[in-house]
């Protein structure tokens, strides 16, 4: 899926960034210079019932599974293999967008993230962060915001 024809389509206000190639917050946080409590990162989990879902929390925290567990009504969540992960979204991980997705996936948003004017988030490649409105995440998504995440260690 072509994520700046979708951005324009629903009239999403937004920013490219183009970076070097990475796979993780941290990595992207230091190839563009913004801070990691900027970027939000979109995580697809499998359930238990071989349901996907996905996540949203800021760079310098992770997801707890107990806390997603509880906020989803999914009995066992893990983090989806890359490859059924990029499936259902069209992007490949380390550019996953939380939104815009070629699958609708039910999506759990940290409180923390829903908080925020702004935040970057996966471009739809390794190679770019997009800066996205949490009020058009939200929209767009339909997101569930609760508390899922727990600082890194």
């Amino acid at each position: 899926m072509n994520l700046t024809a979708y951005l324009t389509a629903n009239g999403a206000e937004f920013e490219f960034l183009e970076k070097a190639t990475t796979h993780h917050a941290s990595e992207a946080s230091r190839a563009s210079g913004i801070p990691l409590d900027q970027i939000a990162k979109t995580i697809v989990f499998t359930g238990d019932q071989s349901q996907l879902i996905v996540a949203i929390v800021l760079g310098n925290h992770m997801v707890s599974r107990h806390k997603l567990e509880t906020c989803s009504d999914i009995r066992r969540v893990e983090v989806a293999a890359d490859a059924v992960a990029e499936k259902a979204t069209g992007f490949p991980t380390g550019g996953i967008p939380p939104v815009g997705h070629r699958r609708q996936l039910p999506v759990y948003m940290d409180a923390q993230v829903g908080q925020m004017e702004h935040v970057w988030c996966g471009g739809g490649a390794r190679t770019r962060l997009v800066r996205l409105s949490v009020a058009d995440i939200l929209r767009l998504s339909s997101a569930h915001v609760c508390d899922i995440a727990i600082p890194q260690p």
